[in-house]
């Protein structure tokens, strides 16, 4: 049976943070063996301890990125728009008060807005994959526009933090790719056509069940974007199994986590989700309002 657009829409957006969520509790541990011996296999939710970078977050709460995702959607549900230079200025009241880590990506935008760039100047040289990873709010929002329109917005966001080629070619691939796959193109077709070929070529290479080890597990684009794409290939129909994989991977699973949860929620629809996650997921209401409003 063939999904239906909401389902697809719904399921790319609630996919993309529910990935990351499930990240959360055993973000930036670079030892896979380390997760298992503290936390075994990571199956749900649960609080990164005073120990992480993420000491004050509950259960079922956004990573950094994560929340900077959160903050494009309340900006889109509240404005009715997308405008970058309004969302630059929404980001940048953000973080006065905010109560987690920060990036360098972030800090270094903010040293450059303090010192008067504009949004074509703000970002950083920064080739993480955090800039790009987080889209989803967009793609939700301009889900029924040209696929042109999606594709230049993910740029917009993505270089007022992260300005290289290496994140503008990124959020190209993953615009294109979501687009696709919300309009009904199949996984597989659609990772064929858009993926960056040395992307594609590096994932085809790691071979063995530590294919994500073996490309890296740190936050830049050339290691973490073939980690995606390894995942999308030996997982990519089980929605549940690959999230699962990608935290137990360790690294900078939870920037990996919104990129592969919004292209296998795009691909699969809201119900290839577990209900537990999606009823344990703290931000679900901002989601359920932003897709009302539609």
């Amino acid at each position: 049976m063939s999904l239906d657009f909401s389902s697809r829409v719904a399921g790319m957006l609630h996919g993309s943070f529910i990935a990351e969520a499930l990240s959360l509790g055993v973000h930036w541990i670079y030892d896979p063996e380390v997760i298992v011996r503290r936390h075994g296999r990571v199956t749900g939710y649960h609080a990164p301890g005073a120990e992480s970078y993420h000491p004050r977050k509950q259960a079922g709460a956004q990573g950094h990125a994560g929340d900077q995702a959160l903050r494009l959607l309340a900006f889109l549900h509240r404005e009715r728009r997308w405008e970058a230079a309004a969302f630059l200025a929404d980001w940048q009241a953000m973080w006065p008060d905010y109560d987690d880590y920060v990036d360098k990506a972030t800090k270094g935008t903010l040293a450059h807005l303090q010192a008067g760039a504009t949004p074509a100047t703000s970002g950083t040289a920064s080739d993480e994959l955090a800039g790009p990873a987080r889209i989803a709010p967009l793609m939700a929002f301009l889900a029924e526009r040209p696929e042109s329109d999606a594709v230049a917005a993910a740029i917009e966001q993505t270089v007022l933090t992260h300005r290289s080629p290496e994140t503008i070619e990124c959020a190209a691939f993953l615009a294109r790719a979501t687009h696709r796959l919300l309009h009904g193109a199949t996984l597989s077709e659609v990772i064929a056509q858009t993926a960056p070929k040395w992307a594609l070529e590096a994932a085809e290479t790691a071979k063995g069940p530590d294919g994500i080890g073996k490309l890296g597990l740190a936050c830049p684009i050339p290691q973490a974007l073939p980690a995606v794409l390894w995942l999308v290939q030996h997982h990519g129909h089980d929605f549940e199994l690959a999230s699962i994989e990608n935290a137990m991977a360790g690294g900078d699973n939870c920037a990996r986590a919104l990129v592969l949860g919004m292209l296998l929620g795009a691909a699969h629809g809201l119900d290839a989700i577990p209900l537990a996650w999606r009823e344990g997921l703290l931000a679900r209401k901002e989601l359920q309002g932003l897709l009302a409003g539609q």
